[in-house]
């Protein structure tokens, strides 16, 4: 059974809106996807993201985040400020039996792969340790560069494998879409997918299709 990390190269750049979508269009091809959110934050009843991921798959909200915090930060500072401890083998062990019962898991990250989900353990551990792929989630506009690049680097020198890059909410009003995807392809080597802004939850066929192709199907 087959996973993969989408992570973002910031907070807010729609990584829960392309693992919706990837999980929309596996299911469309019969394919048997779940999706698994290690830790949610800022959750003050029901985790949003995790509702959003279980609607496209058909699980339990419970099922695909097994652990939340209330406030608006990184999992480790959740745990700072909260007092509740992050279990890193009660995830592992949440992981493998998702893996066991779904074709493909997809596994969404919080922020970026340098955000601490404990104390010297960042997601890009996580991602060595589960051997995980990554897509990479970046937005389209200003300011894209660096961080898809740092976030690619990062990856690059832990010895992660990037399966592509995705630069979400493309508009046409930024200068700076039109010659972000060459110059995020000359520094990384990597062609991005270009994913237009959406009124809606779902992407064009066309894009789908891409985002499938990104992940090997």
């Amino acid at each position: 059974m087959s996973a993969i990390l989408i992570t973002g190269t910031d907070t807010g750049v729609g990584k829960t809106f392309i693992t919706y979508n990837i999980a929309l269009a596996l299911k469309r091809k019969g394919v048997r996807v779940g999706c698994f959110k290690p830790v949610e934050t800022y959750v003050r009843d029901i985790p949003e993201d995790g509702l959003l991921l279980a609607k496209a798959t058909g699980q339990r909200v419970e099922e695909v985040v097994p652990m939340t915090f209330e406030l608006p930060l990184a999992p480790y500072a959740g745990e700072i400020e909260e007092g509740k401890e992050v279990d890193l083998e009660f995830l592992r062990e949440k992981f493998e039996l998702l893996r066991s019962k779904y074709e493909v898991l997809l596994v969404e990250g919080a922020g970026g792969i340098a955000v601490p989900i404990k104390r010297n353990y960042t997601y890009a551990h996580l991602a060595r340790d589960w051997r995980l792929p990554l897509l990479i989630v970046g937005r389209a506009g200003l300011g894209t560069l660096n961080h898809t690049f740092l976030t690619w680097f990062y990856a690059v020198k832990m010895k992660l494998k990037v399966l592509g890059i995705v630069l979400n909410g493309f508009t046409g009003e930024d200068v700076s879409e039109r010659t972000n995807p060459r110059i995020v392809e000359e520094m990384t080597g990597i062609r991005p997918l270009r994913v237009r802004k959406h009124d809606g939850l779902e992407v064009s066929e066309e894009e789908a299709k891409g985002l499938l192709e990104l992940i090997g199907f």
